[in-house]
């Protein structure tokens, strides 16, 4: 699973009543069974190590509370027992109540913030997509540290991919469809865990430029670009792909350059490589399906072994050009292309620029999708 690590500037202290979900707001409600008396009221910053208390308040006798703060923008916050459970909500209302029982934590009740509605909502539903995810990478995991058939890991790879792809169509259409800023804001913080950076990027570029005046998800966007543009691979992007000229399965030389013309997936793979092998099927699939529409592969492998080369092209039928300088890591592909784990591919178009990088499972077919219409 993808994952990028945003480092945030931070933002103006200076409060401001005019944005969305600026000034004062209260939030009141019960806390029944609580471990503790003592209550808070959090601001959350996205990429912050630790919350910043706002108010703070003693359970009265029947478990009411209520707290005040005052915000610059809508934003995300905790109502916090003291060493206990906390419930994450939005300030999109002027008066919020929270009803908790802390023995039943999970199940808390949220009147007068609809953001904070959907929230919980997204919560409990993206906990499950998460969970099957994870049971999903598990189960291939498993099965290639214990060396099992191919078709097996190929069907579980399959599996892990379609849970992949699940989880971020779900992420994806919630934070486009989300009238909620901070919502916004919260969900691309969930994106980052599973979905390619490009595409993180793409969610947080249009949720900027629905809310321009949100500061939190300007300061989200300008992280994220930030990141991609320090990343070796994604320093790529839209730039001529490097020449690779090595020798074919014949010995005769091949260059990435005689391709022009086509889009080509340049795919640095080793018969070595179980999660190459595992991936092999998906980019045989999306051969199969576009190689009519100017559309090709150009493995690039990373073998040392010219035989066992040879015997994994014949074994997983990858019926397209292959190259090696036969040199494993210490290959000049390696350098050009400055990556340092494999599977590991970029997408080449027509004119020999790089338009897309790392693309698995799903991903390769709906960025084929995309150009090959």
């Amino acid at each position: 699973m993808k994952k990028i690590l945003i480092v945030f500037v931070a933002a103006s202290t200076l409060y401001s009543c005019n944005k969305k979900g600026g000034g004062s707001f209260s939030v009141d409600g019960t806390i029944l069974h609580p471990s503790s008396k003592k209550i808070l009221l959090e601001e959350l910053t996205f990429g912050a190590e630790q919350p910043t208390v706002l108010d703070s308040t003693t359970l009265q006798a029947n478990g009411n509370f209520k707290l005040n703060a005052i915000a610059k923008e809508e934003g995300l916050y905790l109502l916090a027992v003291e060493n206990g459970p906390t419930v994450l909500f939005i300030n999109d209302a002027k008066k919020i109540t929270i009803n908790l029982d802390e023995e039943h934590y999970k199940d808390y009740t949220t009147n007068g913030s609809s953001a904070s509605q959907q929230l919980h909502q997204f919560l409990d539903n993206y906990k499950a997509h998460y969970e099957s995810l994870v049971k999903a990478f598990t189960l291939v995991d498993s099965l290639q540290k214990n060396n099992a058939i191919d078709s097996a890991v190929t069907v579980a790879a399959l599996q892990k991919d379609n849970e992949l792809k699940k989880i971020n169509e779900f992420v994806r259409d919630l934070t486009l469809k989300s009238t909620s800023p901070a919502l916004r804001y919260f969900m691309i913080g969930k994106a980052i865990r599973t979905m390619q950076p490009d595409e993180v990027q793409k969610l947080a570029a249009a949720s900027a430029e629905t809310f321009k005046e949100h500061e939190g998800l300007a300061i989200l966007k300008k992280g994220i670009d930030t990141q991609i543009a320090s990343d070796p691979k994604f320093a790529l992007l839209n730039k001529p792909a490097p020449e690779l000229n090595f020798t074919d399965t014949s010995g005769k030389y091949f260059a990435l350059s005689s391709l022009r013309g086509k889009y080509v997936l340049v795919d640095f793979w080793a018969s070595w490589c179980k999660p190459c092998r595992a991936e092999n099927p998906n980019v045989v699939a999306a051969y199969k399906k576009y190689s009519s529409k100017n559309f090709t592969v150009l493995g690039v492998s990373l073998d040392n072994d010219k035989t066992a080369w040879v015997n994994a092209i014949n074994q997983d039928s990858l019926t397209w050009n292959h190259i090696s300088d036969l040199k494993q890591w210490e290959s000049n592909a390696v350098k050009l292309y400055n990556f340092n784990a494999i599977p590991f591919n970029v997408l080449v178009n027509p004119d020999g620029k790089i338009i897309a990088t790392d693309l698995r499972g799903s991903e390769l077919q709906k960025k084929l999708g995309e150009v090959l219409k």
